[in-house]
């Protein structure tokens, strides 16, 4: 780069900060590493490739770049933000391996003057090594004056950097409305810095038939990952019914660790009670902190069923840090 001239090396810091800020921080990066090897001690173009490094997730080499800039500039705000984003995904990231414990209890109205619906959930997440987690967890539902206790258990594992495999299976003894049996295997792969597409595939046998789904999806994420919007489709097929499809949309908010907003979308087929039917629904909610390691989370949902009642559903619990 030594014979680069003046306005071409503006024109490069330039294109580096355009990318970043459009959510491409692999060119930003790798356009900021030419700039900085002729002007290395340019705080502006460290704090752009610092944010880079964050949002690719490399976050030694980011607390450097930050760290640099305050040597140089001690009255730098951005890069003592940065900073702190460094520490708020390192506690996140932390709190992710080390596992959780949710209690979780919902309630909802099904309409047409019947009984509630009523859940207690326990879910244990649990780190197996450093790339497996193994999610174990068992729920209690009331559905139409019967009740059904459903046992679950969910691997993930990091094959790579950019590639999570998914496997589960389920059961329910002496199942009256939920399935008595079900598998599910599924994946994540990022095919971009910031961009995640995945696919999930279940099958589960009820009572009255048997059903499978097939959920492509993607996720994309924004501002160094503290919003994330994912778009899922949802394809159904049940014994001796035509294919149902559908899909939903949401988007996360993660301002600080430990605590995220979400709102969303969904409408197509829905196999509550082992009957596929169409709905249409809108959700929200969110976990907060209570301490260091314990946390609230709630939701509530209004689901409009073509064929059947509304129904609304409020959700809450608490979750403990491991």
């Amino acid at each position: 780069m030594a014979n680069v001239s003046a306005s071409a090396q503006d024109s490069l810091y330039d294109r580096a900060v355009t990318a970043r800020l459009a959510d491409d921080p692999a060119l930003a990066a790798s356009l900021l590493e030419d700039w900085l090897a002729e002007k290395p001690e340019d705080v502006d173009a460290l704090v752009q490739y610092g944010f880079a490094l964050l949002a690719l997730g490399k976050l030694e080499d980011a607390e450097f770049a930050f760290q640099k800039v305050l040597r140089l500039a001690p009255e730098y705000a951005d890069a003592s933000q940065g900073l702190a984003l460094v520490a708020e995904r390192r506690e996140t990231e932390r709190a992710a391996r080390g596992g959780f414990v949710l209690v979780e209890g919902a309630v909802s109205n099904p309409g047409g003057g019947q009984d509630d619906w009523q859940e207690l959930g326990v879910l244990a997440s649990l780190p197996v090594g450093t790339r497996t987690t193994l999610d174990l967890g068992g729920t209690w539902h009331r559905r139409v004056g019967t009740e059904d206790v459903e046992l679950g258990a969910l691997a993930t594992h990091m094959a790579t950097e950019n590639l999570w495999l998914r496997a589960g299976a389920s059961v329910t003894p002496n199942a009256d409305f939920r399935p008595a049996t079900g598998i599910s295997a599924g994946f994540d792969y990022r095919i971009a810095p910031s961009t995640v597409a995945s696919l999930d595939s279940s099958w589960q046998s009820y009572s009255l038939q048997e059903v499978w789904t097939v959920r492509p999806g993607i996720t994309q994420y924004f501002g160094g990952g503290r919003f994330a919007t994912s778009l899922h489709g949802r394809i159904v097929a049940a014994d001796g019914e035509d294919l149902q499809i559908g899909a939903s949309l949401r988007t996360d908010y993660l301002p600080i660790a430990r605590t995220r907003l979400f709102i969303g979308a969904a409408t197509g087929p829905d196999t509550e009670l082992g009957v596929v039917r169409e709905t249409t629904s809108i959700f929200a909610g969110g976990e907060f902190p209570l301490t260091q390691d314990l946390s609230l989370t709630g939701s509530i949902a209004q689901e409009w069923r073509e064929n059947g009642f509304d129904r609304i559903e409020g959700r809450i619990g608490v979750k403990l840090s491991l």
